[in-house]
C-alpha cells in the first residue's frame, strides 16, 4: 500500500485536533478490516529466523556486474532455498539497490484449480516474511479484481509458496515496495494468457518490476513422469533441457515457449506464469533477456530419483504501450526455404513430444514464425513409413490434420503432427520409429462445394464427403498413390465416413479443396 497523501500545511495547522481524531477513527476503522497474509512456508522452505534469513541471502545475492542494468522482469525458481536459493540470488541480484514503484508477481497456483489469475483478498494489506511486511498496492489490485480475466478464488493465496519464496529476495534487494500478487490458474489457456498480459499493461510505468516464479522440470517417479530413467547423464540432460526452454523465454518468445512445454509434456510447474510474462514483455516491452543460471536439485542433493531444474532469467530494457499484433498476412505458394522450415518444424514436434527434449525449442530459436508461417491455414501432417517398414506394415502410419484455417500454419503444424502420432488407426508412434519414418505436409486451400461427384478431378482435388451426420476426407494425393478410378475413391471415402460403399451415389454433399504437397526426402 502506498503510504497515505500529505494534506497542506495549512490545512494541518488549522484543523489539528479534528485531524487527530479523524485519523484515529480511520485506523481503527481499517484495522478491523486489514489483514496480513502471515507465512505459510518460514521454516520449511527458507529460515523463519530474521538474522538466518538474511544471512542466507547475504550467500545467495553476490554483486552484479560493476554496470549492470537493473532488470524489469524477471523469472526466479520457489523451491526451498537450499535447493534454489543460489540460481534465485543470480536473477534477483541486479536488482540491489533500486527502487521500483511496484513488483507483480506472477506465480503457480500448487493447491487449486482455476483459470486465469487469482488475487488476494481486498482485506489483505500485505505480505509478510520473518523480515517484515510487503504492502499490497491494494488500487492496483482493486483495479485488476473488476476485469473477468482474474476472478480466481482468493483462498489460493492461503498456502501458497510460489509468491511467498519470492518476498524475502525482493526484501533484501529493493525493500518494502508495493507488490500485485497473482496467481495463475493451470487451466489458463494462451490466449487468456495474451488477455491478463494486456490488462497488466495498464499496469506497467518505468518502475514496475514483474517477477514470474517458476520451477522447471520435475522429474522422477513421484512426480509421475521420469521419461528420461536415472543414468549417471540425468543431470546434464536436465540442465539442456532447462537451457532449451529458458532459451525461448528470455528470447520472449511466447509461442516458442508455450509449444515447446506444451508438446514435450514437460512438468514445467510455473509455466502459465511465465506465459503471462512473455506475452507482457512480446507486446509491452523493449529490450532483451538473459539467462543467469540453470541447476539441479540433484547439483546439491545428489538424489537422482526426485530432481528439480531450476532457470534464472532476466530481462533488461524498458516498459512500453501495448502493441498488437499486425494483421496475419495472407496464404501463398510455400516456397522451397518455407517447406524445408516446416517439414523440420513437423519433425521437430515429433521428436520432442516422443523423447520428451528440446528440439522443439530448438527449432523455434532457429526459425521466426513469419511469412506464410504466420498465416492462418488448414494443413495435414503424414507420417509415412520408408524402406524395409514400409515393405513389411504398409507405407502410411499416421496422418491428421485439420480442414479450416483456425490458427497460423506453424501452430497448425505443430498440433497435427502431435494429432497424427497419435492416429487411432494405428498403434501410437514410438521414439524408436522416428529414424524409420518420412514426414509429409500438406497446406490446403479453402474448401467450397460443388454441386456432384461429375466435379471431382482425381489427383487434383481433395474431397470431403458428408452424408447422414457422418463425414470423412481423403487429401489430393490418395487417388494418386492408390491408382482408384473415381468410383473406387469415392467407395474408399464412404467406407472411411463409416457409410455403406455406395453412400456416395445418393444424398452425399461434396466439397474440394486443393493442396500444395510436399515431404522429406526418402
Amino acid at each position: 500500500m502506498s503510504p497515505p497523501r500529505r494534506r497542506p500545511l495549512d490545512w494541518v495547522a488549522r484543523g489539528a485536533g479534528r485531524a487527530a481524531l479523524l485519523v484515529g477513527v480511520l485506523m481503527f476503522a481499517r484495522g478491523l478490516h486489514a489483514e496480513v497474509r502471515r507465512p505459510a512456508v518460514a521454516g520449511a522452505f527458507y529460515p523463519a529466523d530474521a538474522a538466518e534469513l538474511r544471512a542466507d541471502l547475504e550467500g545467495f545475492l553476490h554483486p552484479a556486474a560493476p554496470g549492470a542494468a537493473a532488470p524489469v522482469a524477471l523469472i526466479a525458481p520457489h523451491a526451498g532455498y537450499v535447493f534454489s536459493g543460489a540460481t534465485a540470488g543470480k536473477a534477483f541480484a541486479a536488482l540491489a539497490g533500486r527502487h521500483p514503484s511496484r513488483v507483480i508477481l506472477l506465480g503457480p497456483s500448487h493447491h487449486l484449480g482455476f483459470d486465469g489469475g487469482a488475487l488476494p483478498a481486498s482485506r489483505v494489506t500485505a505480505f509478510a516474511t520473518p523480515l517484515g511486511e510487503m504492502p499490497v498496492d491494494v488500487a492496483a489490485v482493486a483495479k485488476l479484481a473488476a476485469e473477468p480475466e482474474f476472478d480466481g478464488p482468493s483462498a489460493a493465496h492461503e498456502r501458497e509458496h510460489s509468491l511467498e519464496v519470492e518476498l524475502p529476495f525482493l526484501q533484501a534487494t529493493v525493500g518494502a515496495v508495493p507488490i500485485v500478487p497473482i496467481l495463475v490458474g493451470q487451466g489458463t489457456t494462451r490466449s487468456l494468457a495474451r488477455a491478463m498480459a494486456k490488462r497488466l499493461a495498464e499496469l506497467l510505468d518505468p518502475g514496475t518490476v514483474v517477477v514470474a516464479s517458476s520451477d522447471f522440470t520435475h522429474h522422477g517417479d513421484p512426480y509421475g513422469y521420469a521419461p528420461f530413467g536415472g543414468g549417471p547423464d540425468l543431470g546434464k540432460r536436465l540442465t539442456g533441457l532447462g537451457r532449451d526452454t529458458a532459451g525461448r523465454a528470455a528470447a520472449a518468445d511466447a509461442r516458442g515457449f508455450w509449444q515447446q512445454v506444451d508438446v514435450s509434456g514437460d512438468t514445467v510447474c510455473g509455466a502459465r506464469p511465465i506465459a503471462v510474462l512473455l506475452e507482457l514483455l512480446a507486446h509491452a516491452f523493449d529490450g532483451s533477456g538473459a539467462i543467469r543460471e540453470v541447476t539441479t536439485s540433484g547439483d546439491v542433493s545428489r538424489n537422482w530419483y526426485q530432481v528439480v531444474t531450476y532457470a534464472g532469467v532476466d530481462f533488461t530494457g524498458a516498459w512500453r504501450a501495448w502493441r498488437e499484433d499486425p494483421p496475419a498476412p495472407q496464404l501463398t505458394e510455400l516456397a522451397a526455404p518455407e517447406q524445408a522450415a516446416a517439414l523440420a518444424l513437423a519433425r521437430a514436434t515429433l521428436a520432442s513430444h516422443l523423447s520428451h527434449e528440446g528440439q522443439l525449442a530448438e527449432w523455434f530459436a532457429a526459425h521466426p514464425v513469419a511469412g506464410n508461417l504466420a498465416a492462418p491455414a488448414g494443413v495435414f501432417v503424414t507420417i509415412n513409413n520408408r524402406g524395409a517398414k514400409a515393405r513389411k506394415e504398409g507405407r502410411l502410419r499416421g496422418c491428421i490434420g485439420m480442414m479450416d484455417a483456425r490458427e497460423p500454419l506453424a501452430d497448425a503444424i505443430v498440433d497435427a503432427a502431435v494429432s497424427a502420432a497419435h492416429d487411432p488407426r494405428f498403434p501410437r508412434l514410438r521414439e524408436e520409429e522416428l529414424a524409420q519414418v518420412g514426414v509429409e505436409i500438406s497446406v490446403l486451400s479453402p474448401r467450397r462445394p460443388i454441386a456432384d461427384a461429375e466435379a471431382i478431378e482425381l489427383g487434383r482435388h481433395g474431397v470431403v464427403l458428408s452424408k447422414d451426420g457422418r463425414s470423412a476426407v481423403f487429401l489430393p494425393q490418395v487417388a494418386t498413390e492408390t491408382g482408384w478410378d473415381k468410383a473406387t475413391f469415392l467407395s474408399q471415402l464412404s467406407l472411411k465416413a463409416g457409410l455403406p460403399p455406395d453412400a456416395w451415389k445418393r444424398g452425399a454433399k461434396f466439397e474440394v479443396f486443393t493442396a500444395q504437397v510436399f515431404g522429406e526426402h526418402e
